[in-house]
């Protein structure tokens, strides 16, 4: 069983993959209590689902991509079993996690990603990063800062440096200018994505999409 929040047809919204039609599954629960989080309402409440079923759901979904999000999708008590059926499906999941779990025996999985965040001041949740899941990264995993201010860009700037040829994503916290934090990366002549969450442009502060 997983506990589950929603699932839902969409395109990735964010990160390197943004535009991607995915199928998401969204898990209830969450470690962490970032002070911007646009998605609490999976704090609580959810239903469990039998893995079986959401297997059988994925297996009607269109999309070549699953997008394993939450709340926390790692606190799953069946979140490897998962994730392990999944890479032996041919289809791709993103995991979109907090980089507060370990990954290590995640990451060694066949057509598994992972969009980790490295959280900024402003989150109240700066700390809660685990060093070493850098090193469990591989090619085309990704890290993404969520930034709000000044405070948090020059925290996220400070961390790139230590990061080696890992992707970078900074992203605006949802209301915070696009073109400032832009203009920030290009004077700072940083070798970073600035990507703003696609699906809120689209269909603004929604569930589901």
């Amino acid at each position: 069983m997983l506990l589950i929040t929603e699932t839902f047809h969409s395109i990735q919204g964010e990160g390197v993959y943004s535009g991607i039609p995915m199928f998401f599954i969204r898990t209830n629960r969450c470690n962490l209590r970032c002070t911007w989080c646009d998605s609490t309402y999976s704090f609580y409440g959810g239903k469990e689902i039998p893995l079986a079923e959401l297997y059988a759901d994925v297996d009607n979904a269109k999309e070549e991509w699953v997008c394993f999000t939450g709340g926390e999708p790692l606190i799953q008590a069946e979140a490897y079993e998962f994730l392990e059926h999944m890479s032996g499906t041919g289809k791709k999941t993103l995991i979109e996690t907090s980089g507060s779990i370990d990954i290590g025996k995640y990451s060694v999985l066949r057509n598994v990603y992972f969009d980790m965040d490295i959280k900024v001041p402003s989150s109240n949740e700066e700390g809660s990063f685990l060093e070493k899941n850098i090193k469990a990264l591989k090619r085309d995993d990704y890290v993404k800062f969520v930034i709000k201010d000044q405070k948090d860009y020059d925290f996220a700037r400070s961390k790139v440096s230590n990061l080696g040829n890992i992707e970078v994503v900074f992203q605006p916290c949802y209301g915070t200018s696009l073109k400032w934090l832009a203009e920030s990366v290009l004077a700072d002549g940083l070798n970073v994505r600035v990507m703003p969450q696609l699906h809120k442009l689209i269909w603004g502060e929604k569930r589901g999409v």
